[in-house]
This record gives structure tokens, sequence and C-alpha cells, in this order.
């Protein structure tokens, strides 16, 4: 059996990151924005608590999405949707990053409708544009850490004769 984390939390995010599983913001039982996070190591079955983790993250309504995050070539990587920004989180230091801005609107619905994934060695992210016609795109990029500006390239004939809506309700990507 899995021991219990140190904070009870939901609306929280996670991911497998360098052996161990993370978990990170969320609220509380009191509906309160948590920021930090937590990893399990499956060994010593047991959490260790990481204050602070998302201490620079925006939160700015009561009903923001859950971490938008992603793990590419063992890097985790998290869509700061309040300034649309892409970050890389520094294990060792419990720093984020900064690794520019992301070609959708993350903050139109405070970070939902968004779909943000990984896939292979590359992120995806699904939303709506920038333009003034606001159209729902799909871009990808092979992020790396040390870059202070990704390359986004459009996926144009993703959905061929398919309008994809404005709103993305639940993304799970597949490849073979």
């Amino acid at each position: 059996m899995i021991n219990g984390m140190h904070k009870a939390r939901k609306f929280s995010s996670g991911c497998f990151l360098r052996g161990k599983f993370y978990v990170l913001g969320g609220r509380d039982d009191n509906d309160k924005h948590l920021t930090c996070g937590e990893s399990y190591d499956e060994t010593t079955n047991s959490w260790e608590l990481i204050p602070d983790m998302l201490k620079d993250m925006t939160v700015i309504a009561h009903s923001q999405s859950p971490p938008l995050i992603a793990v590419v070539d063992d890097n985790l990587y998290m869509l700061e949707t309040s300034l649309n920004e892409l970050r890389v989180y520094d294990i060792n230091t419990n720093i984020w990053k900064k690794l520019g801005v992301v070609p959708v609107s993350a903050n139109a619905a405070f970070g939902w409708g968004i779909a943000f994934k990984s896939m292979g060695d590359r992120l995806l992210v699904i939303g709506t544009s920038h333009s003034w016609h606001r159209k729902t795109v799909v871009h990808s990029c092979r992020p790396s850490p040390d870059v202070e500006e990704q390359h986004w390239e459009e996926i144009k004939h993703w959905c061929v004769g398919a309008e994809l809506p404005q709103f993305i309700h639940n993304c799970c990507v597949m490849f073979a």
C-alpha cells in the first residue's frame, strides 16, 4: 500500500520524472491553492515534500486549471497559463526557468480548454490562436532547457477536413 502524501490535495497534476512520481499544486481541503509539490519514491514507499515548487506561478482566478505539465527527455515543462509562457523545472534548485511564449491563448479561460502534452521528444500544445479570429491551432516544438525562446511549428494538416473545437475538454496523445 502506498503511504499518504504530506498534503491532501485536489485539482493537482502528476507525472513520472527521473524514476519518481511527482504531484504538483492543486487545492487543499479549504480550496486554498497549494504551491508545494511532492515526489514519491517507490523503493522507500515515501513522499518528499517540495516546498514552494510553484511559488512563482501566478494564480489569476479561483477557477484556475490544474498545472499544465509535460515531461520530455527527463525535463519537466509547464505552461504558465496566466502569462502564456513555457517554463522548465530545475530539480536541483527548485526554480522554473522561462523559455518564451507559447503560440496559444492559454490565459483566455484560466488554463482550461488547452491541451499541453509530451509526444516523444516534442511538446504539443492545442488551443486558440492569438489572432483576431481565434481559431484552434496545433503547435509542437522540440524543447531545450538551454534555449530562451523555443521554435514552435504549426501542424496544419493534423485534422484534415475537421474543424477543431475552440475549447479542448480532454486530450490524450497516442502514437505508434
